[in-house]
């Protein structure tokens, strides 16, 4: 089981002439206007990708141009909902009366946007595969038990197990239809969740990514994270130097990975004390620790939590020996959300490993279990 760090962001990429006004004809045939109704809401000021609209008699208008078909993101009060926009003339109707109880978004609907047509269509096969209703229903059943209870623990492990099944399957999916499908800027955004070389090979993800250069997806903020991410791929290469670090330990001294070079096999291990997947893993890795860490072995372990108490308190319970230190992570508000460190490392699930020859040179990657036992015993003849 793998827990993906990465968030996906809808946000505003390309826009220009971007305004509220009544008079929605002035793009028409050029740019995109919208006609919105919103049910529930007479009148009042609504924010469409940050930016303030006002509502008068359940009504707004929205005008502007796009370089690339965009999601655009609509804050009424406590609730959002979002939905594609293209250069076209576009209805939307958002029902502030139908909250979906797995989104708790209000139910929208647009006319008008073929982009939005596609992504609904795509959604709703990811939303109804069975693993996915699985992965829901156990959603559903741990908001009825009581936290920290037998029931509940059992729950949260099954919800472990059927969010590895429902990330399988999505995975797959939308890794063929990228492939299948190069000028989908719908197939762009889905990659944004499976940006690694996990959900696919590094084969197929820089397939995907190519694919997009010379069509319109290239125009979009969803293919510039995409091509960063390939980059990042490539520089944590197997065969690569690993990126150095210099990161506060436990106990809050300096420590920099490169200081190990020379001396030491290395296994970087990125985790978090809420990640279940990362710390079911330590008793093996104890074990393995034990068995090497007198040949020549070490473990660095960068944690991604931001709450450092728990960090420090899962260190304890597990009884983790190894070298603890913690990324960093961006200021509130920043573009980019995850830690500076598993980011140069283009890590993007938890747990994930890197092994490191004594000379900072990746060996190997995302190890486990008896694939790290092979290559250690591999390595030290044991």
């Amino acid at each position: 089981m793998k827990i993906n760090i990465k968030f996906l962001i809808a946000s505003l990429l390309i826009i220009t002439l971007y305004s509220c006004k009544n008079d929605n004809n002035e793009f028409a045939g050029k740019g995109y206007s919208i006609n919105g109704k919103i049910i529930g809401l007479d009148s009042g000021v609504i924010n469409i990708n940050q930016e303030e609209c006002t509502v008068e008699n359940g009504r707004f208008s929205l005008i502007g141009k796009l370089e690339a078909p965009t999601m655009f993101q609509v804050r009424i009060k406590e609730v959002y909902t979002t939905y594609f926009v293209e250069n076209s003339k576009i209805e939307v109707t958002i029902n502030l009366n139908d909250i979906d109880e797995t989104t708790r978004q209000p139910k929208t609907i647009v006319k008008g946007s073929e982009t939005h047509d596609e992504y609904v269509e795509v959604t709703q096969i990811i939303r109804n595969t069975p693993e996915s209703k699985k992965l829901q229903e156990l959603f559903n059943l741990g908001q009825t038990l009581e936290k920290g209870s037998e029931a509940y623990k059992k729950n949260y492990e099954a919800i472990s197990n059927a969010r590895e099944a429902n990330r399988k399957v999505q995975s797959a999916f939308v890794t063929n239809y990228a492939l299948k499908n190069p000028e989908s800027v719908v197939a762009a955004l889905w990659m944004q969740y499976q940006k690694n070389e996990v959900d696919q090979t590094f084969e197929e993800y820089e397939q995907i990514v190519n694919g997009f250069e010379n069509t319109i997806v290239a125009k979009t903020k969803y293919f510039k994270s995409l091509k960063d991410e390939l980059e990042a791929l490539k520089r944590v290469a197997v065969g690569n130097k690993a990126p150095d670090f210099t990161l506060k330990t436990s106990e809050d001294e300096d420590f920099t990975l490169s200081s190990l070079r020379g001396d030491k096999i290395v296994l970087v291990d990125f985790w978090a004390s809420w990640c279940l997947p990362c710390r079911k893993s330590y008793p093996h890795l104890k074990e393995v620790y034990k068995k090497y860490k007198n040949k020549g072995f070490e473990i660095v372990a960068v944690t991604n939590d931001s709450n450092h108490d728990a960090w420090k308190k899962a260190i304890l319970e597990d009884e983790t020996k190894w070298i603890q230190v913690a990324d960093i992570f961006p200021p509130r508000g920043s573009e980019v959300m995850t830690a500076k460190v598993i980011t140069a490392y283009a890590a993007p699930f938890l747990p994930s490993t890197y092994l490191l020859d004594k000379n900072g040179v990746i060996l190997a990657k995302n190890l486990h279990a008896d694939e790290l036992d092979l290559k250690l015993e591999e390595i030290f003849g044991f």
